[in-house]
């Protein structure tokens, strides 16, 4: 784990609310964000994907989740897409793989935040797919902090 400063970006793609019931979110990158992948303009890192989650209810479970790519901030959002400027900020950065992200996220709010000196924004977080993400590996949890960590 890391802190690490990052400019604001804009990300879009496909939305979705929800808890993760079966498999939903593997289904929603599948499914339809790679279908529509060649609707966006203005990318800027091809072949680099974004998982943004927030707005949590402790109540119900549910979360959005938006899988999509970074455009750059006046690139058009394609018809039954969406956008989610994540703000400029420090972050925690968790490396991870696909097979661990569960465990990984429940590390992080569980564990991690509660003893790490750290607060939460209560900004969105994020999954990095970078371009060395292959077969589930290689992929980066950041989560939005403030604080002195001690």
């Amino acid at each position: 784990m890391e802190i690490v400063h990052r400019d604001g970006f804009r990300v879009v793609g496909v939305k979705y609310r929800g808890k993760n019931q079966k498999d939903e979110i593997p289904r929603l990158w599948e499914e339809k964000f790679f279908t529509r992948l060649g609707e966006l303009r203005q990318i800027v890192e091809p072949g680099v994907f974004y998982g943004v989650i927030g707005n949590y209810d402790p109540r119900t479970g549910a979360f959005d989740y938006l899988a999509g790519a970074e455009v750059d901030a006046d690139a058009p959002v394609p018809h039954g897409l969406a956008d989610w400027v994540v703000p400029e900020g420090d972050y925690a950065v968790f490396p991870t793989t696909l097979p661990e992200i569960r465990r990984t996220m429940d590390y992080i709010h569980r564990e991690w935040l509660p003893q790490s000196g750290y607060r939460h924004t209560g900004g969105p977080e994020f999954e990095y797919y970078g371009t060395d993400f292959m077969d589930g590996e290689r992929m980066s949890v950041y989560v939005p902090v403030e604080g002195s960590g001690e």
